[in-house]
């Protein structure tokens, strides 16, 4: 590659380096903060639009945390081809996971929105991919991108684009906000069919102070001394359920539930990997997946992944994540996922749609454990996972309903796939008319 992304002759070719300011970065340690901030973590923000989809404000950190300060925009270190680079809103005060890499850029070179959409590039994510390191998580070394090559045209030509790329940009904003969340569409018909009120539960969520009997700690989901697990809002799908035939995860399954094994990478690999970044909690995303050697596969093959065998990322800040693999290309997991196979008799969406809705969710939050400080699910655990059980039948007939929306979901987004195109095409054009 020789750092070069774009093999463009006519315009000057800078290194990374060469266009940014020295910034300071601070981090903000665990622990209480001095005020409300908001924060802006990697699966806060849509890959490729750079959108940022979930906003919180937080008092308290429980890991070290990225202060935005007055940079320009921050870039995702981890997994940097999905494509995650913002704007930073300095007056917003954001801070952000420490895999951010936060960019303080000279603006006589510049403009901080062109090169926004210059890195997106499919090009420049292709060589994002290219750079990546590390044996588990994929990483951008700072120091390959300091060295990247980054074709600029004049600055009078970067701000001529920007006037043609902030209306799409807008547009974009627009419509993404038209659209209801996947997981509103699941918890809309679940809600209906099984008669529990979102609403009901987040006024019970927003409970911070609350007093609990000693003869009522064995009615909750599981006996546990941590405050957090005897919050009342555990007890709402406690209520749910005692109101269904139940049936427990564990009994539905064709085999034990599953983990992955930890995969020697191979670049070129015959099989492909699925690890916890490429779970949506929506969709797998195998756009740019690692591999592993036929030999390693067939090694592991209790590992391997079959169609419809149910995802979920088990350790870490990413857990609970639950999605489905629906191909019959060879694959394995890798060691933070729990693979879990169902029996033929069962809709395997049912389950997916199940434990992504409210009712799986509160479960899955108190069937965790942590062990040497990091949250895990194991295996155990999920097997202990309620389900209320229905006849195949109704099980298809609630499929079919959320399948229905999420479908319309999906022909809604590929509107916004045709602008995000556009704005490609409008950072292409200083390469083509320079």
């Amino acid at each position: 590659m020789n750092g070069v992304s774009i093999d463009e002759k006519r315009l000057v070719q800078l290194q990374t380096k060469d266009i940014l300011l020295p910034f300071s970065k601070k981090v903000i340690k665990k622990g209480k903060l001095d005020e409300e901030r908001p924060i802006i973590e990697l699966e806060d923000v849509e890959p490729r639009t750079s959108i940022i989809l979930n906003e919180r404000l937080v008092s308290e950190v429980g890991s070290d945390k990225l202060d935005f300060g007055d940079c320009d925009l921050v870039l995702n270190r981890l997994e940097p081809y999905l494509g995650k680079v913002i704007i930073n809103d300095r007056s917003r005060k954001y801070i952000g996971t420490t895999e951010w890499i936060p960019l303080k850029v000279d603006t006589t070179k510049v403009r901080p929105l062109f090169l926004k959409y210059l890195l997106l590039l499919p090009q420049f994510r292709h060589s994002f991919w290219l750079l990546r390191s590390g044996k588990r998580h994929a990483r951008l070394a700072l120091v390959d991108f300091r060295n990247m090559l980054i074709p600029l045209p004049a600055l009078g030509k970067q701000m001529e684009l920007e006037s043609e790329i902030i209306p799409l940009e807008k547009e974009i904003q627009l419509e993404h906000r038209s659209l209801p969340k996947p997981i509103d569409i699941v918890n809309d018909v679940f809600s209906r069919q099984f008669r529990y009120s979102v609403n009901d539960y987040q006024k019970r969520a927003k409970q911070n102070s609350f007093q609990r009997p000693a003869s009522s700690l064995g009615a909750t989901l599981l006996l546990r001394s941590s405050v957090k697990f005897q919050h009342p809002k555990y007890d709402y799908v406690n209520d749910i359920l005692s109101h269904y035939p139940i049936v427990k995860l564990g009994s539905l399954c064709s085999r034990r539930i599953q983990r992955g094994v930890q995969p020697t990478y191979v670049p070129g690999g015959e099989v492909l990997v699925v690890k916890t970044l490429n779970l949506r909690n929506e969709y797998l995303d195998l756009t740019e997946a690692d591999h592993v050697t036929r030999g390693f596969f067939e090694t592991n093959n209790e590992c391997e992944l079959k169609r419809n065998d149910i995802l979920v990322s088990s350790t870490g800040e990413g857990r609970g994540k639950v999605d489905i693999y629906g191909s019959d290309e060879p694959a394995i997991a890798d060691s933070h996922i729990s693979i879990i196979r169902l029996k033929g008799d069962v809709n395997p969406y049912y389950v997916l749609y199940f434990m992504r809705s409210l009712l799986g969710k509160l479960q899955l939050e108190t069937l965790e454990l942590a062990i040497k400080g990091t949250p895990e699910i194991y295996w155990h655990q999920l097997e202990r996972l309620r389900l209320i059980d229905l006849p195949k039948e109704e099980q298809e007939a609630i499929v079919e309903r959320v399948g229905t929306r999420l479908e319309d979901l999906r022909n809604r987004r590929s509107i916004l796939s045709k602008l995000r195109d556009q704005i490609d095409s409008v950072v292409k054009e200083a390469f083509i008319h320079n």
